[in-house]
């Protein structure tokens, strides 16, 4: 999987690309963690390009949006091609993560 980073307005938008599964969800995790503990609250991450998502990717989406909920940040998702949608869809993230059709609503719904 790859990364690619972003910055814009002061929001920070993460493009994945490939598979997150139970090897590159560790890299992710990882990233996004440091990206938060060194001061950054508010994300956009765009899966257009994501093809794949297991459980330990979503695990990762959610301990990032728990270690944003006490400095009032959170993330906000974008993008979403149709496997990865039915996935948030069947475990319930519609209901957990701000989810938008494209980045633009995505980085309007943090400024």
């Amino acid at each position: 999987m790859d990364i690619h980073e972003e910055r814009k307005d002061g929001l920070l938008v993460l493009g994945l690309e490939g598979r997150l599964d139970a090897i590159s969800s560790k890299m992710f995790e990882e990233k996004v963690l440091g990206m938060i503990d060194g001061g950054d609250t508010r994300f956009v991450i765009d899966l257009s390009r994501l093809d794949y998502v297991s459980s330990a990717g979503l695990r990762v989406f959610l301990v990032a949006s728990k270690r944003l909920v006490p400095a009032g940040g959170k993330v906000v998702l974008c993008s979403l091609q149709e496997p990865v949608k039915q996935v948030f869809d069947i475990v319930g993230f519609y209901s957990v993560f701000s989810i938008h059709d494209s980045r633009d609503e995505a980085l309007n719904t943090l400024r």
